[in-house]
């Protein structure tokens, strides 16, 4: 973070001065009284589980050089008699959205969002690798992509940063917007549009109007990426008034893929911009990986690199963790893991995956619950089950949590099993795997069925 002094952070965010010096340096920002460094800024944020407030106490023991606070009931007399500098606000986690605004745009920095249904992580790595051929990029750190997350990141904006990918992700009307308002990209990307966080916007209609809100933080002279062949971007387009660049496996969009080979080590494709293409290497297998990798070769095209630039970027790119991690056991089977997250949508295109980068292998699928799909759970559960139980290349399916068994009753012709314990899934695997075997591990994140993938593997090191 870029040095500047406490009067412009109370400038920025609207507060009150209560005590210390205006005119001290500011070092960071920090949140988390465990982690806060010796001369930070620590922001009482007050969330679901904890507030900030509490840990106060914490912070100034660490010997922070300014708090930023809310609540009127604070007395620091009677606790503290070493107090550092104190700003009063009337919200602080809108304080640390003020003050991130007001801090990017200090900087001259090529920045892109990116949002959308799924592959947003993955498409935001690939784009940072591009990016970073030609100089220093700044990107969110694991799931730092909501109303904290992004602010924190973009403290992380320096002198030296040329470009910025970041992430947004959502869980309520309107933070889209407020997100991009925050970052102020020259380039949007939405990857696609499907049924994420039912929960709180109950139709995919609604999750188009929630992504679409990161066009408004976009430069006037910027553009959006939109991918070309999801229905519902595709019927949004007439609506944009920001220059668009789409993306897609078909040749009607701009940026567009020929002559895909899934079931390599290293999947390959044509990628096609002004009837010009590359070929392209990736280290990460899944159809649905060559639309983020369109997605992030458009923006990058749209921000003046080459499509040589493009390859070079995609083929060195590190695939972030729990999406489509592989690992191939001692017997020869292999063990995939993308327990990041699911959504109907996203289990659905992962599952189709399959067939086309394993040809003639035994698929055995290791699921858990989808969460956040509010009233309609039941329903969209029953529909995966529907869909795996017409795949005829699912040998087995391996099923924990409480909303699986809405998919377990849905598979007539399949062979499944359920398990209230992963050590029990594990064990059960061992039994089954071959060389011809391919296990798939997803569900959404809070069920942590990543820890099927790391014990197997665990389990494996131990044999002779």
């Amino acid at each position: 973070m870029e040095n500047f002094y406490l009067r412009d952070l109370i400038k920025a965010v609207d507060g009150s001065f209560i005590l210390g010096n205006p005119h001290l340096p500011v070092k960071n920002i920090g949140i988390d009284s465990r982690t806060i460094r010796q001369g930070q800024v620590f922001f009482a944020i007050k969330g679901k589980k904890l507030d900030g407030h509490d840990f106060i106490k914490e912070a100034v023991e660490s010997k922070v050089s300014a708090i930023v606070y809310s609540k009127k009931d604070v007395d620091f007399k009677v606790f503290y008699t070493d107090l550092p500098s104190l700003v009063k606000v009337d919200d602080t986690s809108l304080a640390l959205e003020k003050l991130a605004a007001c801090y990017r745009r200090k900087f001259n920095v090529k920045a892109v969002a990116v949002t959308g249904s799924n592959g947003k992580t993955t498409t935001k790595e690939m784009l940072a690798s591009i990016f970073a051929i030609r100089g220093k990029t700044l990107s969110n750190k694991g799931n730092f992509n909501n109303r904290i997350g992004v602010p924190l990141t973009v403290f992380n904006l320096t002198g030296d940063t040329e470009y910025a990918v970041f992430e947004l992700g959502t869980s309520e009307p309107g933070e889209i917007k407020v997100l991009s308002d925050i970052t102020k990209p020259h380039c949007g990307i939405i990857t696609n549009i499907g049924e994420s966080h039912m929960e709180f916007f109950k139709t995919p209609q609604n999750v188009l109007r929630e992504k679409a809100g990161l066009i408004d933080g976009i430069d006037d002279d910027g553009f959006v990426v939109i991918n070309n062949d999801n229905p519902y971007l595709k019927s949004y387009i007439p609506s944009i008034s920001k220059k668009i660049i789409t993306f897609g496996l078909y040749s009607g969009a701009d940026v567009y893929a020929k002559n895909i080979r899934l079931w390599l080590d290293k999947p390959m494709f044509d990628m096609y911009i002004d009837s010009k293409y590359e070929t392209i290497e990736l280290p990460i297998k899944g159809k649905f990986n060559i639309f983020n990798a369109l997605a992030a070769g458009a923006a990058a095209y749209g921000m003046g690199f080459s499509l040589a630039e493009i390859k070079k970027g995609l083929k060195h790119f590190n695939p972030p963790q729990m999406r489509m991690q592989s690992y191939v056991l001692k017997n020869g089977a292999t063990i995939i893991n993308d327990a990041y997250n699911a959504n109907p949508s996203s289990m659905k295109e992962a599952i189709n995956s399959l067939a086309q980068s394993y040809p003639n292998k035994n698929i055995i699928l290791v699921l858990g619950d989808m969460l956040e799909l509010g009233e309609n759970a039941v329903k969209y559960h029953s529909e995966i089950g529907r869909f795996i139980n017409s795949l005829p290349y699912v040998k087995s399916i391996y099923l924990t949590g409480s909303l699986v068994s809405n998919i377990k009753n849905e598979l007539t012709d399949k062979k499944s099993k359920y398990f209230m314990t992963k050590i029990i899934i594990c064990e059960e695997l061992m039994k089954e795997l071959d060389e011809n075997s391919v296990v798939f591990i997803k569900a959404s994140r809070a069920m942590k069925l990543d820890a099927v993938y790391d014990e197997i593997i665990a389990m494996d090191r131990l044999k002779k």
